[in-house]
């Protein structure tokens, strides 16, 4: 007795849509054909013209936490978006001949129409950086609070201006520096009034570290004017830039040194070409391993290229799809190709090995075909399901790269089983059945046949085995290891990252510094909440609590400061401090034409009197001003949203750590996020773990459920799901002895592997419920089935050596998980199966009749 009888009965449920199907595919071939030329050609279109890829790392992890949110605002809404940082980097003896080239570089890409300024020395060491911080000053004493403000105004009054000029000129002639820089540069005293709540709380230490303390290193900023922040734009900009730095370089005489560019513009551009060479290579890769093992096991042409068509479809119609359902796809996204190909050509492998079975046994084209949609169309639907749900379910894990690809796959996969029933028997009509031996077939006959004889001896082999790998698993001694670097994300061979490493290592930079960024309404707020913060940081500083704070407190303009200082102002004769400030200057033996920027300066002050409103940096500065990056560091495009940084005395360690600091910027100002790379990590490292946990748990719970529902016997619902607990206990066993870390994206993997290996499993299910010998109908989908797990294993290992490691480590993973899937079928699953059925057979047959 077999365990077809039992559901026969149920079989025939479906006879009228097995006839349905059967009729269409192979009365209306022509129909099939106009409809899928229809859907390819819409899908390509859809996808060549929408192409919304997203190349943004940090959109990979979830945004539900806060300080997620905050450092994708900070990396894309400032003016670092658009920045390059450039190092100069030369060879030991050649510090000397670093400068002239590096000046040379700079002074030409300031010329380049694609370049709005360029950062390659402090503006206080230049005459034009002096000149337009004048500029400033008057902007900056109006912010001032009212009382320093009246003392400001007060150093403008005739007998203190004579009294400073007089100790300048008795300092001049002592030969003091600082004497000398003050008549140059603030003769007034002003500029040292505006330029106060800079002195403290604040570090605008940006170009301090221009140079490494070896000489060997130099670097220099620029600003682009790119009009996105998309892939094409970033890669033009630097198609742009490699023509320059190569042209530069063949031109310039002397020595060359090395030219490393970084930035979120380079890190685009890389990322973006990564992904396009990781889906075309993983594409490539997995159809021509599909294609090699399919010529293999069956040596035929045509059903080869039916099938490579259907998968190609699936793909394009899944990917059209999901660029329309999805408002842009992540870099992770891309390998839902290569996944999909390890999945979706179960299903062609099996409908062909039980359509050639059929006719083997002598039945017409129509009648194989019947009993291949009856017989593995069940088998196709269940796996369509399992798989669904486990990538489905991705959805829920708040990382957008993975839901996209949940999406994708979980689409692909029910349009390749859709697509294989109706297109691929077109190919197998002309395909002439072979006449030579079937080593594979006849390989998988001999082993059926040795498992029937002996599958207790096999079953306790397998088991010692796989109990093994569970002790090594479960055991606390041999720790899984964590990789909790976001960064671990970034392409390992990019330009941008090796840029980046050798910056921070020539340059001793000190760990990433927590960012606190603030989202005001007005402009009156967005200086009241910095306000509050400075107070709170600047004490926190002088207690030792925090190394260093920066914040753009003094660039926050009050209008209810300015409009009380102008009102001050409007009764203050600045003209009368004018020529005071001119009659003393020759009293002293001054040239007045010398000073002739404080004159200027005096001038604009005198114009604030009836000034309206808050004065306008773009107004203030050229575009071309080295001084944005000083003031571009604080601020995004939106004048009410900056950012101020600040680093602690001792480095975060725990969570402990950072909830003390996000608690004193919150009691400053409750709605300020807080972030950083680093920051971020104390929530991203939890949030890893769980999920391993959560979703693991969560789809095997949902696939042991429809496993109930699919089987409705318990026996063969416990082998299977015990072959899926020790999968994934072999997974956790080979990924501790090999070393290999989790990072914080494929913790995700461990859920897929179980919605990939369950469909072996339900194979046996519908093998049981054929009609025929119970052995020949096993050998024959075993065939197709060990192509199967090769193809899955192999769609999943060639994104191993996909330049983006999110991809490499998911490829990874999910291709040891599945051979554990395989290593299960066909030495645990199959044995229990053997022995399911010899025990069943013994209770309703004489011992001798079921002997093999």
């Amino acid at each position: 007795m077999s365990f077809n009888t039992r559901t026969r009965g149920s079989q025939t449920r479906f006879a009228g849509l097995t006839h349905w199907l059967t009729d269409l595919i192979v009365h209306r071939t022509g129909l099939l054909v106009v409809l899928g030329l229809l859907l390819a050609g819409l899908a390509l279109y859809v996808a060549v013209t929408r192409r919304n890829l997203d190349s943004e790392v940090l959109d990979l992890l979830p945004q539900k936490f806060e300080s997620v949110r905050g450092l994708k605002q900070w990396n894309t809404e400032f003016s670092q978006a658009r920045q390059l940082v450039f190092a100069f980097e030369a060879e030991p003896g050649h510090a000397d001949d670093l400068d002239p080239f590096r000046e040379h570089f700079m002074a030409e890409l300031k010329r380049q129409p694609w370049i709005v300024r360029v950062f390659d020395q402090v503006p206080f060491q230049t005459e034009d950086g002096l000149r337009e911080i004048q500029k400033l000053v008057p902007a900056l004493l109006l912010n001032l609070p009212k009382d320093e403000f009246r003392e400001a105004l007060a150093q403008l009054r005739p007998e203190a201006i004579d009294a400073r000029l007089t100790r300048l000129r008795d300092s001049l002639s002592g030969d003091s520096f600082r004497a000398e820089y003050e008549a140059q540069m603030d003769p007034l005293g002003l500029f040292a009034r505006a330029m106060k709540p800079f002195g403290s709380g604040n570090g605008m230490d940006q170009g301090s570290g221009l140079a490494s303390p070896d000489g060997l290193l130099q670097i220099g900023l620029a600003i682009t004017n790119q009009a996105g922040l998309g892939p094409k734009d970033c890669q033009a900009v630097m198609d742009r830039l490699n023509r320059f730095r190569d042209q530069t370089l063949q031109e310039w005489p002397g020595y060359k040194p090395k030219v490393l560019v970084t930035g979120r513009t380079p890190y685009v551009a890389e990322i973006s070409r990564s992904m396009d060479h990781d889906g075309a290579l993983s594409s490539t890769l997995s159809i021509l391993i599909v294609s090699g093992l399919f010529y293999v096991a069956f040596r035929r042409f045509l059903p080869l290229l039916g099938i490579c068509l259907v998968l190609l479809l699936s793909a394009l119609v899944s990917l059209a799809l999901g660029m329309l359902i999805l408002r842009n796809l992540n870099m992770i996204a891309i390998a839902f190709c290569s996944i999909l190909v390890g999945i979706g050509v179960d299903f062609s492998f099996l409908l062909y090995g039980r359509y050639l079975q059929a006719r083997r046994e002598g039945e017409t084209h129509e009648r194989a075909v019947f009993v291949s949609v009856r017989n593995v169309g069940a088998a196709i639907f269940f796996v369509v399901v399992t798989t669904a749900v486990g990538f489905l379910s991705l959805g829920f894990s708040q990382s957008a790269g993975f839901a996209q690809l949940g999406t994708l796959v979980a689409l692909g996969v029910a349009f390749a089983g859709l697509f294989s029933v109706l297109y691929l028997f077109m190919f197998f009509k002309r395909t002439k059945l072979p006449t030579g031996p079937d080593f594979m077939l006849t390989g998988a006959r001999r082993f059926v046949r040795e498992i029937f004889r002996a599958p207790g001896r096999i079953l306790w082999i397998s088991g010692g085995v796989l109990l093994a790998a569970a002790v090594v698993a479960l055991a606390p001694a041999i720790p899984l290891k964590f990789d909790t670097d976001p960064r671990s994300l970034e392409p390992t061979t990019s330009q941008a990252s090796i840029a980046r490493r050798t910056m921070e290592a020539k340059l001793n930079q000190e760990s990433d510094p927590v960012a606190i960024l603030v989202d005001a309404k007005d402009p009156q707020s967005f200086h009241d909440r910095w306000e509050r913060l400075a107070v709170a940081l600047d004490a926190a500083q002088r207690e030792g609590k925090l190394k260093n704070v920066s914040t753009p407190l003094a660039l926050a303009l009050s209008p209810r400061q300015i409009a009380e200082n102008r009102a001050e102002l409007a009764g203050f004769d600045v003209a009368a401090g004018e020529a005071a400030f001119r009659s003393s200057l020759e009293k002293n033996g001054f040239d007045p034409q010398a000073f002739a920027g404080t004159f200027d300066l005096l001038h604009d002050f005198s114009d604030e009197k009836t000034a309206t409103g808050l004065p306008e940096w773009s107004k203030l500065l050229p575009a071309s001003s080295s001084w944005w990056f000083f003031i571009d560091r604080y601020f995004s495009a939106k004048p009410t949203m900056a950012v101020g940084l600040c680093r602690p005395t001792e480095p975060i360690q725990t969570e402990a750590d950072k909830r003390q600091l996000t608690d004193l910027v919150h009691a400053a100002d409750p709605e300020a996020v807080v972030t950083g790379m680093t920051f971020t990590l104390f929530d991203l490292v939890p949030w890893a773990r769980g999920e391993l946990i959560a979703f693991t748990t969560t789809v095997g719970m949902l696939i042991l459920l429809l496993l109930a529902v699919v089987f409705r016997r318990l026996s063969l619902w416990f082998v299977h799901s015990s072959a899926l607990a020790l999968s994934m206990l072999g997974l956790v066993a080979t990924l501790k002895l090999l070393h290999v870390p989790i990072n914080l994206l494929n913790t995700l993997a461990f859920p897929l592997v179980l919605a990939i290996g369950v469909d072996h499993g339900i194979q046996f299910l519908i093998v049981g419920r054929r009609e025929g010998n119970l052995q020949e109908n096993l050998a024959n989908v075993l065939k197709p089935l060990l192509i199967c797990a090769f193809t899955a294993v192999a769609g999943f290992a060639v994104l191993i050596p996909a330049q983006n490691p999110a991809l490499s480590g998911l490829g990874l993973v999910c291709a040891v998980g599945v051979f554990w899937c395989l290593l299960t079928t066909f030495f645990y699953i199959v044995p229990a199966f053997a022995w399911l059925h010899l025990r069943q057979a013994t209770k309703t047959l004489p011992r001798e009749a079921v002997r093999v």
